[in-house]
């Protein structure tokens, strides 16, 4: 459904935006394809995904643009714009070309909720609460901070291994269960040319590498394109 003016006018519940990406779905069945998991979160909520594909070109390895939101709980409005950006491609389809030219020639992969259990307490609980809900043992501290626990140079730097600190990396690379689940379905979709992980702290946009102050070896097309998108 094309989601209305006044639903993007307030943030909505994990339930709801679950129903409105399965709706979506549903009434745009040529261009959206919902997953309704691909894992479960610590507490059991599923993680679902969303595909957006315009026409065939007939290339089965159509290349991919990866989209994950919302992994750290209180920036709702991360996900409140991973939502109004789908809205945009799926309903601008059939009526702006350079929408229809760019779903034809790259499939957009959205994972909408990286960090369900932790937006759920954000709603029921502590609003500024950043982490997912693990319950780490031995300590009064809950929770893991997922963006620093991906099995990719964890532990090298910009995280903490104290279980109440906002930058807890956990106990172990991809210990928690959203990072699992995550890098998973990322690697099941290759191949991927470009990946969002969208957030809301400050107004920046960052490049890899994130582990070390060298560049990488792409430097200097993420430089120009970092550039673009600020412009």
């Amino acid at each position: 459904a094309k989601a209305s003016a006044e639903w993007f006018d307030e943030y909505h519940t994990y339930e709801e935006i679950v129903t409105w990406y399965t709706q979506l779905a549903a009434e745009n069945p040529s261009l959206v394809r919902f997953v309704s998991s691909i894992g479960q979160s610590g507490e059991g909520r599923f993680q679902p995904a969303v595909h957006i594909a315009g026409e065939s070109t007939g290339n089965s390895s159509r290349h991919r643009i990866y989209f994950q939101c919302q992994i750290h709980a209180r920036e709702w409005i991360s996900g409140a714009t991973c939502m109004y950006v789908v809205n945009h491609l799926v309903t601008s389809y059939a009526t702006d070309s350079r929408v229809k030219a760019l779903l034809d020639s790259v499939e957009f992969v959205v994972v909408p909720l990286v960090n369900p259990d932790g937006y759920h307490y954000t709603m029921n609980g502590d609003r500024l609460w950043r982490k997912n809900r693990r319950i780490n043992t031995g300590s009064n501290c809950r929770g893991v901070d997922q963006n620093r626990n991906y099995d990719s140079h964890w532990n090298e730097g910009g995280s903490s291994s104290n279980p109440c600190s906002e930058t807890y990396h956990g106990p172990g690379p991809a210990s928690e269960p959203e990072t699992k689940n995550t890098q998973n379905y990322f690697r099941e979709n290759f191949p991927i040319v470009g990946a969002i992980d969208w957030h809301s702290y400050s107004q920046l946009i960052l490049r890899p590498w994130g582990y070390t102050s060298a560049d990488s070896p792409d430097e200097a097309r993420l430089s120009q394109l970092g550039t673009s998108m600020r412009e």
